[in-house]
């Protein structure tokens, strides 16, 4: 029973499997098992046999009620019996029978008590037996995590000590079960965390990087790649932009670092280039340490576009200036034309010497003076709080040595009664004497400049918000780099010990199959006495379905060697037209059988060459097998031709072909192209696999041309001459590649 609830799928087909092997030891024909919720403070359903979706009692037992039965198995290890009634639902039974699971045998724990003795001390409705355990307790994670409750009159047909051993030996499966479910939904949800939290960051608008402390990039958005990547494809030119974006980024860090926590979190200005465009960009950086990271010395940059806005202010700036510049020729305009142009929008006062008003515009009019026609008491209050203010100011100008004042103050609008922010600026006009004859004051409206600074508060602090969050995202994405890091190099670690592995089963994996070929030749050549037609059949289909399987797994040992590293090469003189020639006698009965035409084209000056044999007839063997099993109807040719210091064999065949997009795939392990006309030939999909090792091995290379439904040429280029050290530097090299993939 419990190897089937351990190989359940989920915790509740195991308490559903849990409850029908209790209902059939018992004899009962319904059964409830509950478990301890997270808290440990209450009794929950978890699985049930004999009940209806309608009739399943929605059941939780909070287990501060002591006098409960099932409130007393979360701390026994012994099965109760309890009489209707006692467990307070209305269920129709006479009596129960209540199992506990505890997680874990506890050291000194009562005996197992029998089934009288059981039905003796078990708790009743009317005489509550007092709970043998404290509340603390009670909670204690890992004693009782499961109870079981066997209804309609139960007739164990085990046992009561069997039933606790059973219960004993299945409540720490069930509690691993409940664990094991509740860390996948929380591998989920983190999952989903992390792809939202990828999503997020690259939907910013702003580029965002985080370095290490050797200033070297570790995370950035699609908006940094742009910035500080480049791709295969990409050009010169972006690539030297990129280049320099890089080393302008760097320097900006160092210096960040260098200047201590007064540079650190601060903004700063940074140029760099577009490109795609090779324009100057101009960018904000706001660059945090992580002080939580793990890393010493990592920062978090947040790069902001303000080339477009620095351009405008430096535009506004000229503008303001030139407007002031305007505003002083236009007062001084002013003053010899009377002081007074009454197309000018500001509110614009003259006063004397006594702070008195001498000559005002239309606008000042609307705030200094009381309309009759208007009336009411609110203007006129409003009128004189004006009046005051702007009096006090004067009266304190008019003290004082300065020419020019300029002070803000608020003033109140007499029609509206709303509070109106102005900034007044005075000058003193002087006569030839330099005595004060009348100061001209102008007030300017800010409104729009106060609520410019409030928006610009809350700016900064929706800034200061944004910025804390990115902060905590990428500590927990560099969290999980770390542990997806951590999952790669065991992968691999598994992989080379498969290959290691593999390799040095090849005589295990081998000689049972030889002994299965010799034993069935041996029988086949009537070594053992004589054998009947149908017996002979029999052992021909054994003898040629064993050297298809011997071929299957020479191709799986072949991979797992290079793989491991422990394909050895024998250099010696070959002769590569006796290799074309023994490999066309070996194809010659296939090639007759479908009615190809097969043509060997080789040289007779063909030079020696200093190779592996073996290899280069398993290369050229699995070329041609390929060729002729992929061709129908035509002909497969075999070309031989020296090029300098190599020489160049090709396949060439009128089968099926290959598509476009599949001429890549066909060199991966264990793969064979999809495609339905393919459908009908076997093979593990290693042959090219290994053939293109095997050609790498001895200094070599192969490509492939195809027409889809024309035919294939497949070209390989070899040396003439392999020393023992290159064969050795290429094996070394292809190791470490393989594993890294």
């Amino acid at each position: 029973m419990l190897s089937v609830i351990a190989e359940a799928p989920d915790f509740a087909t195991a308490t559903h499997f849990v409850c029908e092997q209790l209902a059939k030891l018992t004899g009962s024909s319904r059964a409830l098992l509950f478990a301890l919720d997270d808290d440990n403070a209450a009794l929950t359903l978890a699985g049930a046999v004999g009940f209806d979706d309608a009739d399943l009692p929605l059941l939780r037992l909070t287990l501060d009620c002591e006098s409960h039965p099932l409130a007393y198995a979360t701390l026994s290890i012994t099965p109760l019996t309890c009489e209707h009634g006692g467990l307070g639902v209305a269920l129709p039974f006479d009596e129960c029978l209540i199992l506990p699971f505890p997680q874990a045998q506890q050291r000194g724990s009562p005996a197992v008590m029998t089934e009288q003795r059981v039905r003796d001390s078990a708790p009743t409705p009317c005489r509550p037996v007092p709970h043998p355990a404290s509340m603390a307790g009670r909670r204690r994670i890992g004693y009782s995590p499961f109870a079981a409750i066997l209804l309609e009159g139960a007739t164990p047909r085990v046992s009561a000590d069997s039933l606790a051993a059973t219960a004993l030996l299945a409540g720490p499966v069930l509690a691993r079960m409940r664990h094991l479910e509740r860390y996948r939904e929380a591998a989920e949800t983190l999952d989903q965390q992390r792809d939202l939290l990828t999503t997020i960051i690259n939907s910013l608008p702003d580029p965002i990087v985080i370095t290490d402390a050797a200033s070297d990039i570790v995370v950035q958005n699609r908006r940094a790649e742009h910035l500080l990547s480049t791709g295969e494809r990409d050009s010169e030119g972006r690539r030297r932009a990129v280049e320099i974006n890089n080393l302008l980024f760097t320097s900006y860090l160092s210096r960040s670092v260098i200047g201590g926590p007064q540079a650190q979190g601060g903004a700063r200005e940074l140029n760099l280039v577009d490109p795609d465009e090779g324009n100057d960009l101009l960018y904000e950086v706001l660059a945090h340490p992580l002080h939580e990271s793990t890393q010493q010395g990592a920062f978090v940059s947040v790069l902001r576009d303000v080339t477009d806005l620095r351009r405008a202010v430096a535009e506004l700036e000229r503008q303001v200036q030139r407007g002031r510049l305007a505003e002083i020729d236009a007062t001084r305009e002013r003053d010899r034309l009377n002081l007074i142009l009454e197309n000018v929008a500001d509110p614009i006062l003259v006063t004397d010497e006594q702070s008195n008003i001498i000559l005002m515009n239309r606008q000042a009019e609307l705030l200094f003076q009381n309309d009759a026609a208007a009336g009411g008491t609110a203007r006129a209050t409003a009128v004189r709080g004006n009046d005051t203010k702007f009096t006090t100011f004067i009266s304190d100008f008019t003290i004082g040595r300065a020419d020019a004042r300029r002070e803000q103050m608020r003033l109140t609008q007499p029609a509206t009664g709303a509070t109106l922010p102005v900034e007044v600026a005075s000058g003193k006009i002087m006569n030839a004497r330099g005595e004060p004859l009348a100061i001209v004051s102008v007030l300017h409206d800010l409104t729009k400049q106060v609520e410019n600074e409030r928006l610009y508060e809350e700016l900064k602090h929706f800034s200061s918000q944004l910025e804390a969050r990115i902060l905590a995202a990428t500590a927990d994405l560099a969290d999980q780099n770390a542990r997806l890091q951590w999952s790669s190099q065991e992968l691999e670690k598994a992989n080379r010990l498969k290959s290691e592995f593999l390799a040095s089963m090849s005589h295990e994996l081998r000689t049972p199959i030889n002994a299965i070929m010799g034993y069935t030749s041996l029988l086949a050549d009537r070594i053992y006495g004589d054998v009947n037609d149908r017996q002979g059949e029999g052992l021909r289909r054994i003898s040629v379905s064993a050297q298809h399987l011997l071929a299957l797994i020479n191709d799986i040992l072949d991979l797992a060697k290079i793989e491991a590293g422990k394909m050895p090469l024998h250099l010696a003189p070959v002769s590569l037209a006796s290799i074309v020639a023994e490999i066309s006698q070996q194809m010659e009965p296939i090639v007759r059988r479908k009615a190809l035409s097969f043509v060997a084209d080789v040289p007779n000056d063909l030079p020696a060459m200093v190779s592996d044999e073996t290899k280069i007839k398993q290369i050229l063997l699995n070329l041609l097998s390929n060729a002729v099993k992929f061709t129908h109807h035509g002909a497969v040719v075999v070309r031989v031709r020296p090029e300098e210091d190599m020489v160049r064999v090709d396949v060439q065949d009128s089968g099926i072909g290959i598509l476009p997009e599949d001429l890549e795939e066909i060199w991966e392990d264990f793969r064979q192209v999809d495609q339905s006309r393919t459908r009908e030939f076997g093979g593990t999909g290693l042959g090219l696999s290994i053939t293109r090792k095997l050609i790498r091995a001895l200094g070599g290379t192969v490509r492939v041309e195809s027409v889809y439904g024309e035919g294939s040429t497949f070209s390989v280029a070899l040396p003439l001459h392999l020393s023992p050290r290159v064969a050795g530097d290429v094996m070394r090299a292809e190791i470490p590649a393989r594993a890294s993939t």
